[in-house]
């Protein structure tokens, strides 16, 4: 992949280049490589089950949802778009390697951040405060698309938090784990947009989503097929839970993580549609890795939810359930089944182009 070969030839932005440079010195450096990579996914795999079991208890089911979530594609239909991966947008990337090492480190940050915002209000320690920032550097420093959409959404969290009266000096404390991160964020960008570079970034409408077909209005919505699906089914639920949760001033906010996951949604959807970059990175597609991310985060929220509504029978009658779970289960099998056969095609020799 072009990021170890960039590595290898001694340039990088990202911490991954120093693991790739250090690597290369020993024997049989390329699998060890590959290795440090398959780790890294299988981690990914592991803490969001870790994640999950807080909401889950069965820890079989929250095991398939963490091993799900490593393989769903999005819901490919040929006639829309020929490709299986390029025109649609996928939180299952194997071909970009600084891609696979910040999934890892940004869902252990989502995982950190869930358990912080629950009850930073009440209890925040030095140790919380140094864990989070430094997972925020850690993932920022291997490639900073989560950062991108994940501070404005909670920045706006946080904002919301003031609202429920959370004290203004535990709110700045949070947004101060921040600050660090910066400095990282102006470092890589001295690299990548520096002035003898010729690199830049721009608004240009629809630039990016239209680079790899011709039908995004299409494939968007197709990628995020189930999640959509479960947002139907809960948005009524979710929207007059908070209410009320507002109403009381609840600090806990029920639906937290769900709505941390759309409004991260927001705000990559906009730097996707919106921002390019321009100079020799043009036809990157850069902003898309961001909201790749959270397509992986959806997938996880969304199977969660669809759980819970499965056993909840304040959520529907049970004849409704029963025909909710199979349509909606019949569309993530098929996401599922899309993921797979794409892994397969690629240990078959074939490329991420068809």
């Amino acid at each position: 992949p072009y990021h170890i070969e960039m590595a290898l030839d001694g340039w990088g932005y990202s911490v991954t280049a120093i693991v790739y440079r250090l690597l290369s010195f020993l024997p049989g450096s390329g699998y060890l490589i590959a290795v440090f990579l398959s780790a890294c996914t299988v981690g990914a795999i592991c803490v969001t089950q870790k994640t999950v079991a807080k909401y889950v208890p069965n820890v079989w089911l929250c095991f398939l949802i963490a091993l799900a979530s490593g393989f769903v594609m999005p819901f490919f239909i040929k006639a829309v778009q020929y490709s299986r991966y390029l025109g649609y947008q996928s939180g299952t990337i194997w071909h970009n390697s600084t891609y696979i090492v910040m999934k890892l480190f940004a869902a252990m940050t989502l995982m950190v951040y869930f358990s912080l915002a629950k009850r930073y209000a009440e209890k925040l320690t030095v140790k919380d405060w140094i864990v989070f920032a430094g997972l925020l550097v850690l993932t920022t420093a291997t490639k900073t698309s989560f950062v991108l959409v994940f501070a404005p959404a909670a920045f706006l969290l946080l904002a919301l938090d003031l609202y429920l009266k959370v004290p203004l000096r535990k709110v700045l404390l949070v947004a101060l784990t921040v600050l660090p991160t910066m400095l990282v964020i102006m470092l890589q960008r001295t690299i990548l947009f520096g002035e003898d570079t010729g690199n830049g970034i721009t608004i240009d409408f629809a630039y990016a989503v239209y680079q790899t077909t011709g039908r995004p209005y299409l494939t968007m919505p197709l990628s995020l097929f189930f999640p959509l699906v479960i947002l139907a089914a809960n948005a009524w639920g979710v929207c007059k839970d908070t209410f009320l949760d507002l109403k009381k001033r609840d600090k806990t906010l029920k639906h937290r993580e769900y709505i941390t996951a759309w409004l991260m949604w927001v705000f990559a959807f906009l730097e996707y549609v919106f921002l390019t970059e321009t100079g020799n990175r043009h036809r990157d597609g850069n902003f898309l890795w961001g909201y790749s991310f959270v397509v992986f985060v959806l997938f996880v929220v969304s199977m969660v939810y669809f759980l819970n509504n499965l056993k909840n029978s304040s959520f529907a009658p049970k004849a409704v359930r029963i025909v909710y779970g199979v349509t909606a289960g019949g569309v993530l099998g098929y996401h599922i089944f899309c993921g797979i056969f794409f892994f397969v095609r690629l240990l078959s020799g074939y490329t991420y182009f068809l």
